[in-house]
């Protein structure tokens, strides 16, 4: 199971932030949506790769996963059965950064409704 504390890269977080202040949908909403946008479209992370987590904005799981909380931590046991916990939640950072990608762009809530 994933970690209670759970934080991002800082890239990351500005980009949520950037993304609340033009749509208004708060980075835990987001970081949500960027996650499972990154398991449907196969991204799939390597705990070898060199990912470290700067960011400054460490919240509970149960703030960055809400209702999706069991969802988001079986696809992780799924994707990764052989990782730790805290391998599960940096697999979890690096998803989300990677489906922020399709999502930081938007300029209104209007363009990222239609972009989902």
């Amino acid at each position: 199971m994933l970690p209670q504390t759970m934080w991002l890269k800082k890239s990351v977080e500005d980009q949520l932030h950037n993304l609340k202040a033009k749509t208004g949908v708060t980075p835990n909403i987001a970081a949500r949506i960027a996650f499972f946008r990154s398991v449907e479209k196969g991204f799939m992370f390597d705990k070898e790769s060199d990912y470290k987590l700067s960011g400054s904005l460490k919240l509970d799981k149960h703030t960055w996963l809400g209702k999706t909380q069991k969802v988001t931590e079986l696809l992780l046991k799924q994707r990764y059965p052989e990782y730790s916990d805290k391998e599960l939640q940096t697999a979890w950072a690096a998803h989300v950064e990677d489906g922020v990608s399709a999502l930081r762009n938007q300029s209104e809530l209007r363009t990222l409704i239609n972009a989902l």
